[in-house]
């Protein structure tokens, strides 16, 4: 039976579904699980919501579930609940209330639980089980699960949270449950951290988690959606007692280079003595015609909410440009009560008219002087840039505009820039914000402006270290991203990934200014020799690096290199874009042959990056290790990627959608191309997208399945490892799915478990051979003479 994805940690192992839940009178015996029931009398028993509730304080994780269990059947259902516990969690205490009443559980150890895990997966066939072998599970009995009616079920547990590295890691087991049949509602997390020393590091490696900081002491995470965004909930944070906090998260297989993620947080807030006392920022405006409108109307909502931004010690000064330029002071003004007035009343003047004269305004904002401090202080300038649209007056040719005010700012002035709306000239954005330290975002259709000028403006309030650098001198690096940092500010997280070769600790040193004053911070971080805890950090690694390419690409056109590259990386670490999605399909179809069909959720996406006829995947050149602005050693080629022979169809599928990249420097899909290329990465629970980006990208992603570490596509009715050759079939040990040799090979080797959970029909790669894992035929057939696989039983 080939598992049914569906959600959380209860499951039914009635005959209409599988494990979590058994239904019927008393305990069931094992020749029940899978015994007959009349379909007339068989209760339908779904379950209806879930929501994860969890609190740690100091370590100490209580977490709370609660269930809606509703019964479609005419009769009464009787069961015994279990849920596998997470992985090395040891639970002190266990309670259950069903229907506003407490009821008995208990725990059982890791030797019980294997025994039942054991049955329940001979006979129900439920792999999902089998990650969790071993770690001992919760178990209670409930009744009655009335007919036509519901059950809430409530469960807490608690256990102690033990850092490994400097970081805590929170983990519910949720892949446990995607293997029943029965119909289920969504999933939803509410975590609240809470902590003495300070938090630095918080992490939810999910596209669609936000996460809040209260301060420096507490964070809330909040997650929800269906079953196929998740493997298991994992929350990540790390502590720190210094004013900045550094934590690394390291993947490393024995023998073969690394995979890191060093995570750099500034504190949430500087203490006086730190802050910037004194700054002058810019507020640069775009009331072109092309402004009319509701925009015009937006734009002067910006301008209210940038002015309400301002401290008094500030200086500011708000510049509007069409045809010309206008200033609404001759030169910037301290942020006192009667200039602001002054400012909002000339607000309600602004009108849309003109051209839009982007060089005259960035002109007159770099030249802007400034008195001296009374007490010395450096002036920190910065200017917020916002236009909808293309330079048509004064100079219009972006590069002439990018040498002007590289002449012009003579006081390592940051641009802050945000495009509104899909006809602003991408690049000349992206590149401007580059050149002059800063950052970028855009306002798409029917986002409120105020809004992002608002979290800009909080953001750049307080920079916590500006002229960043990080630097690990005895580190052998390679592909280190980002390759020039920005500078940091206060409630934001840096992030540097790279891969490594040699191992050991070495000192990590992060320079940079505060307030002008040049600081420094070390580390010790140690760089192992093998790490197979987070898996996650090499996909962090390829798609900063992929990113990395694709940007190159927009710049400097179709390289054969370069592009080669991103087709490689696509399908080795299935990684997902809206330029890659086609690769991963067609590797797909290489690994399932011709004729077998690749499946997966196609309709969901762009037409481009649907299925095409055809085979095959391209398996492109390694690159050479790029130098590492950061500091960290590189040299020397990556890993080899896939194995496979090019096929024209997949190579010029892929190419065709690759060489539209960087042809349009306006409009959505030039806007699109600029936020692929984010060194923002989607796991950190960074920036929430619109939800049909969200849908779209959560479709993508339901391409590949991964586990330990591994990467695997639908290829028919199988799971297949990505990177074996075309003929694997050819080459596979079969074995049986549930048979002896199947936990023969589990016993022997415990970290396949993740791979084996996957399903009845997954082939992977096991050391030098490739195994087949499939369900035996039902009759068993006559061998066959000749036949190409062996089959282990």
């Amino acid at each position: 039976m080939k598992p049914t994805p569906w959600l959380l940690s209860l499951s039914f192992l009635a005959p209409l579904s599988a494990q979590g839940l058994w239904i019927g009178p008393g305990e069931p015996r094992p020749d029940q699980l899978i015994s007959p029931v009349p379909a007339g009398s068989r209760p339908a028993v779904r379950i209806v919501r879930t929501a994860v509730h969890a609190e740690i304080v100091d370590g100490v994780a209580t977490t709370t579930v609660d269930q809606v269990i509703h019964n479609d059947g005419d009769r009464d259902a009787e069961g015994t609940w279990f849920l596998p516990l997470p992985m090395g969690a040891v639970a002190d205490a266990f309670t259950m209330t069903v229907g506003g009443k407490e009821i008995a559980g208990e725990v059982l150890d890791a030797g019980q639980a294997r025994s039942v895990y054991e049955t329940i997966v001979r006979k129900r066939r439920d792999p999902g089980l089998l990650e969790y072998a071993g770690d001992g599970m919760l178990r209670a009995r409930i009744f009655p699960i009335p007919a036509r009616g519901d059950v809430g079920i409530t469960v807490r547990v608690r256990q102690v949270l033990q850092p490994i590295g400097g970081i805590y890691e929170w983990v519910w087991p949720l892949r446990s449950a995607g293997m029943g049949d029965a119909a289920v509602g969504p999933v939803g997390l509410d975590l609240r951290i809470e902590s003495q020393t300070p938090l630095a590091t918080v992490i939810a490696p999910y596209a669609n988690a936000e996460i809040r900081r209260s301060g420096e002491h507490a964070a809330t995470i909040t997650v929800e959606g269906a079953a196929a965004q998740f493997e298991d909930l994992k929350v990540l944070y790390g502590l720190s007692e210094q004013e900045f906090g550094l934590h690394m998260l390291p993947y490393r297989l024995p023998g073969e280079p690394g995979w890191f993620t060093l995570l750099l947080s500034p504190p949430r807030s500087l203490a006086a003595d730190k802050a910037p006392p004194r700054r002058c920022v810019q507020f640069v405006v775009d009331t072109s015609g092309s402004m009319a409108g509701e925009k015009i109307e937006q734009a002067k909502a910006a301008v209210r909410t940038f002015l309400r931004s301002l401290r008094p010690q500030d200086r500011f000064q708000v510049i509007t440009f069409a045809s010309a330029v206008q200033s609404f002071f001759e030169a910037p003004q301290l942020a006192t009560g009667a200039n602001l007035d002054a400012a909002v009343r000339r607000v309600e003047s602004l009108t849309a008219m003109g051209g839009t004269n982007i060089s005259g305004a960035l002109q007159q904002a770099l030249a802007a002087s400034l008195p001296p401090g009374d007490d010395g202080a450096v002036w920190l300038q910065q200017i917020v840039f916002v236009t909808d649209g293309q330079p048509t007056m004064g100079l219009t040719n972006p590069q002439q505009i990018l040498e002007l005010t590289r002449r012009e700012d003579q006081q390592a002035t940051r641009i802050f820039a945000l495009g509104v709306g899909d006809d602003i000239d991408v690049p000349l954005i992206d590149d401007l914000v580059q050149q002059h330290r800063g950052a970028r975002d855009f306002v798409r259709n029917r986002e409120k402006i105020e809004a992002k000028v608002d979290a800009l403006c909080q953001k750049i309030a307080q920079p916590a270290l500006t002229d960043v650098e990080v630097r690990c001198d005895g580190l052998d690096a390679m592909d280190v991203h980002p390759t020039r940092t920005r500078d940091l500010f206060c409630g934001e997280m840096l992030q540097v990934v790279g891969r490594y070769r040699n191992s050991g600790k070495q000192k990590v040193r992060v320079t940079g200014k505060q307030n002008g004053i040049a600081r420094e911070y070390v580390f010790e971080v140690d760089f192992p020799a093998a790490a197979t805890q987070h898996s996650f950090v090499q996909t962090l690694w390829a798609r900063q690096h992929i990113a990395a390419l694709l940007d190159a690409i927009r710049h400097n056109g179709q390289k054969p290199e370069l592009v080669e590259e991103v087709k490689r990386l696509a399908t080795q670490y299935g990684i997902v874009t809206r330029y890659t999605s086609q690769l991963i399909v067609e590797e797909g179809m290489r690994l399932g042959g011709e004729g077998r069909q690749v499946r997966g959720p196609a309709d969901a996406l762009a037409p481009a990056e649907r299925l095409s006829p055809g085979g095959g995947a391209y398996r492109g050149p390694t690159t050479g290790g790029a130098a590492s602005p950061v500091g960290l050693t590189a040299s020397g080629p990556t890993t080899a990627g896939a194995a496979g022979p090019a096929s024209p169809t997949a190579d010029t599928a892929a190419r065709s959608k690759l060489a539209d990249l960087g042809r349009s420097r306006t409009g959505a899909e030039a806007v699109e191309e600029s936020l692929e290329t984010d060194a923002d990465d989607l796991y950190l629970g960074s920036r929430p997208g619109s939800e049909a980006k969200k849908e779209r990208r959560a479709a993508r992603e339901q391409i590949v399945r991964r586990a330990a570490g591994r990467v695997f596509v639908t290829v028919g009715e199988d799971l297949v490892e990505q990177g074996l050759p075309a003929d694997w079939a050819k080459q596979a040990v079969v074995v049986e799915a549930f048979g002896d040799a199947y936990f023969e090979l589990l016993r022997q080797k415990p970290q396949l478990r993740e791979v084996l959970a996957l399903g009845d029909r997954v082939a992977f790669r096991d050391g030098e051979r490739i195994v087949y894992v499939k369900p035996s035929p039902q009759p068993a057939p006559k061998p066959v003479e000749g036949a190409e696989s062996p089959v282990v039983k």
